[in-house]
């Protein structure tokens, strides 16, 4: 820097397949439920380990997971992660501006309260987003506006919130297995204390995709 001032970088690996959300659109013809459930036990060891360390993501979705190989993706995008205080299992955010709200929980849309359960909230669309080969016409977004009905845009949190308390959740997408959907739907329970955590969904996927190789 010329005026002597410090830049702060972050590098970042470059993976040439971008991110997941591009890649399922593009690559959907051979990509088998075995593959998206090998993309979401890939994911959710990744989101583990970051729960260990006292990370919650606050942005997971497809747009942040790079595609290393078709058998490799790894999390990125760390730009709202935060370091829980110690004392706390939660996180406040203070000023919410751009948010990805149709993939936040509940309590963070009321409250901007974060944690590791909330971060369950959007693996759960995630899922969603595997299982519909982020189908631009199925999005969270374009899901979530349709319940909504089109008069309803000026104040969407408020109405987002109304429908998630109505227990209205995004719909199971075209050809998903009945257990993925019901996987997801665990993870939008509206009680963050009642959703399951990265290490409880880890066996469960495991099972389920060991199930599909088998059929």
């Amino acid at each position: 820097h010329g005026d002597g001032g410090m830049e702060l970088r972050l590098v970042m690996e470059y993976l040439p397949n971008g991110c997941l959300r591009d890649y399922l659109q593009k690559n959907q013809p051979r990509l088998d439920h075995r593959t998206l459930l090998l993309y979401a036990w890939q994911i959710c060891k990744g989101m583990e380990y970051l729960g260990a360390q006292r990370c919650v993501h606050r942005d997971l979705a497809s747009r942040n997971i790079l595609v290393e190989s078709e058998t490799h993706v790894k999390i990125g995008d760390f730009g709202l992660a935060k370091l829980l205080p110690k004392d706390k299992d939660y996180y406040v955010v203070q000023e919410p501006g751009q948010s990805p709200v149709f993939w936040y929980a509940p309590e963070s849309l009321s409250d901007n309260v974060f944690s590791r359960a909330s971060d369950i909230w959007s693996f759960g669309v995630l899922l969603y987003e595997l299982f519909t080969y982020s189908n631009k016409t199925r999005s969270p977004s374009e899901e979530f506006l349709r319940m909504m009905g089109t008069e309803k845009t000026a104040q969407i949190i408020c109405h987002l919130l109304e429908l998630l308390k109505d227990n209205r959740r995004l719909p199971a997408p075209c050809g998903c297995p009945g257990e993925v959907y019901a996987l997801m739907l665990s993870c939008w329970a509206f009680s963050p204390s009642t959703r399951p955590t990265f290490g409880e969904l880890v066996p469960r996927i495991e099972v389920l995709r060991d199930g599909r190789s088998k059929a």
